[in-house]
């Protein structure tokens, strides 16, 4: 398949509300719609929503809808994206749930093939990887970096878009027929609707940027201070050129700033990269950034403790190794039994919260175990009826969890 090629499906390119408004009443008719949907988050500070696509069944066709979203709003796609709308079918939905949620038409009875195709036990779940293992769809991926906000959109760039969604319902219908084969069905809608619960919820990250870049906790306090001061100067310069902080300086750099705190022009050269491209030509910004961290010789009171390190309790890390390696051997037998991946058993989130809960529970009854456990997000009714008193009893059944399990639960796949 070559994007020189007449796609095997009905293109309806709109730019224009009225054009939309017959698009949406046509796609309300449909049982399940795919949907997709493209920013420019690699290039400019503030993502936007470029294009939204969404294809449809019509008889034995299928129908591909591209909407404009930089001249026509995508908040009128609201009621077809919404709860009154059909099933909506996407591949890897967090990004595009948080782009149309900002939008103004959040998702809402959504099926995420990634997460089908990964509790099947599928190691490759990209589109283009499930596509051609299940459908044998070859996609051309050439714009999968492209910049989207840029107009006029080619012909090749149109195929793009629209392949992205056309063969979605496809290949929902072949990965569900393989879910219902293994009886995991009530399962997977369970992850796909965490999953879009976890895209729409406010961030559980709320420490400043400059404290999550990597390194930052290894910094002395006039170090972490001049971090703060460089990574401020780093933002402020790229939302006024509008581009990714990346593309300005990396956190590597900086990292290497903040160690070495330069005081010149000829000293800040000696950090590989501090001088080329966008980052030499704020070369003054940088040194101005370092010389008010040192002026400050810490970060501000409120944000030291996000710098202490809490004292290591061994015996608590002792007994969560013990737990997880208790939860990883039940969940790895019970695959084992039913012939279904890990994942299908127990999603290593919901491994997590229940070491969590485990390790808390001494001197509780069972029954109020359960009742927590129960509430654990994402693991369901199913799983909380199948497997809810097995796994309130992990710490008390007998036999040890086999050596080579300790600690994997921590490896797991979120």
């Amino acid at each position: 398949m070559t994007s020189q090629e007449a796609p095997p499906y009905e293109v309806l390119w709109v730019e224009e509300a009225r054009a939309l408004g017959g698009a949406i009443e046509r796609a309300m008719q449909a049982k399940a719609i795919a949907v997709d949907v493209e920013a420019n988050g690699l290039f400019v500070y503030r993502p936007r929503l470029c294009a939204a696509q969404i294809a449809w069944e019509e008889s034995e066709s299928t129908v591909v809808l591209i909407v404009d979203t930089l001249v026509t709003s995508a908040a009128a796609l609201e009621r077809l994206l919404g709860p009154e709308g059909p099933t909506k079918v996407l591949h890897d939905l967090t990004f595009d749930a948080r782009m149309l949620a900002e939008a103004g038409a959040p998702l809402a009875r959504v099926r995420d093939t990634s997460v089908t195709a990964r509790l099947l036990g599928q190691k490759a779940t990209g589109l283009a990887s499930v596509l051609a293992a299940e459908l044998g769809v070859v996609l051309d991926k050439r714009f999968q970096q492209h910049d989207w906000s840029r107009r006029p959109v080619s012909p090749a760039e149109r195929r793009y878009l629209g392949d992205d969604v056309a063969y979605l319902l496809r290949l929902d219908r072949a990965l569900a027929a393989k879910a219902a084969a293994i009886d995991i069905e009530a399962e997977i809608e369970e992850e796909c609707t965490y999953k879009l619960r976890a895209a729409l919820a406010p961030p559980r990250e709320t420490r400043p940027s400059y404290v999550r870049v990597k390194g930052a906790q290894k910094l002395d306090r006039p170090g972490r201070a001049a971090l703060r001061n460089l990574v401020a100067a780093r933002e402020a310069i790229a939302e006024a050129a509008d581009v990714p902080p990346f593309k300005i300086v990396t956190n590597e750099i900086l990292i290497e700033l903040a160690q070495r705190r330069p005081t010149s022009v000829p000293e800040l050269g000696r950090v590989p990269g501090a001088l080329s491209g966008r980052a030499g030509r704020h070369a003054a910004k940088w040194l101005d950034a370092i010389a008010r961290g040192a002026a400050e010789g810490d970060v501000p009171p409120e944000e030291q403790a996000l710098f202490e390190v809490a004292p290591i309790d061994r015996k608590e890390i002792a007994r969560r190794r013990e737990i997880e390696a208790k939860i990883s051997s039940f969940r790895r037998a019970e695959a084992k039994r039913r012939g279904v991946d890990e994942q299908a058993v127990l999603p290593g989130h919901c491994a997590q919260d229940l070491a969590s809960i485990l390790l808390s529970s001494a001197g509780e009854d069972a029954a109020a175990t359960l009742a927590r456990i129960a509430q654990i997000p994402g693991l369901g009714a199913k799983r909380v009826e199948r497997y809810g008193k097995r796994l309130s009893s992990l710490l008390t059944a007998p036999g040890e969890a086999p050596a080579q399990a300790r600690g994997s639960a921590q490896r797991e796949e979120p």
